[in-house]
């Protein structure tokens, strides 16, 4: 190995899982898919993004999203905030943790902060698997929780990330610890 790779192995990155804002019922004939954000779901993510704007780590180098009109909304508010290009990924349209996790672990090793937006139950379900198999993270609309983890993407694997914090800007709270 040369040590190059070496020091990708040891390399810190931080993940920040994000379950999309509240969307509105389902019209007549419209598909779930297509659903956008309510009144309050635009409202809570403009709440959101001012919060963020004002923290000082409010940058980072990619952002994951389900293709879905809801999380597109929620993923190109918070894209524009913290300055990363956005790609959205069809397999994250309500996804289980496995699913959402294999995407994860297609992320590109030069990337180190890296965001997701997705959707319930499978975003809150691998915000817990990630730091231990046994926790349960429930996130409401637009909760936030940042993980770390040593090493690279591909091997990137449930119980592996520390929990650092979960996040609800929506109502202008502060972070709580969920220990």
């Amino acid at each position: 190995m040369t040590s190059g790779t070496n020091a990708n192995l040891d390399q810190l990155r931080q993940i920040r899982l994000v379950r999309h804002g509240q969307a509105a019922p389902s019209r007549f004939g419209q598909t779930d898919f297509s659903r956008p954000l309510d009144q309050r779901g635009l409202d809570d993510l403009y709440n959101t993004t001012q919060q963020l704007l004002a923290r000082s780590d409010n940058t980072a180098d990619w952002l994951w999203a389900s293709s879905a009109a809801r999380t597109q909304t929620t993923a190109q508010a918070i894209s524009s905030i913290c300055n990363c290009p956005i790609q959205l990924e069809e397999d994250l349209y309500l996804a289980g943790p496995e699913s959402i996790l294999s995407v994860l672990q297609s992320t590109p090793e030069d990337f180190h902060d890296v965001i997701l937006v997705g959707h319930n139950p499978g975003i809150s379900m691998l915000a817990g698997l990630l730091n231990s198999p046994a926790q349960t993270i429930e996130l409401d609309t637009l909760g936030i929780v940042a993980l770390t983890f040593k090493g690279q993407w591909q091997d990137l694997n449930f119980g592996q990330c520390q929990f650092q914090a979960t996040y609800n800007y929506k109502t202008l709270m502060q972070p709580t610890n969920n220990n």
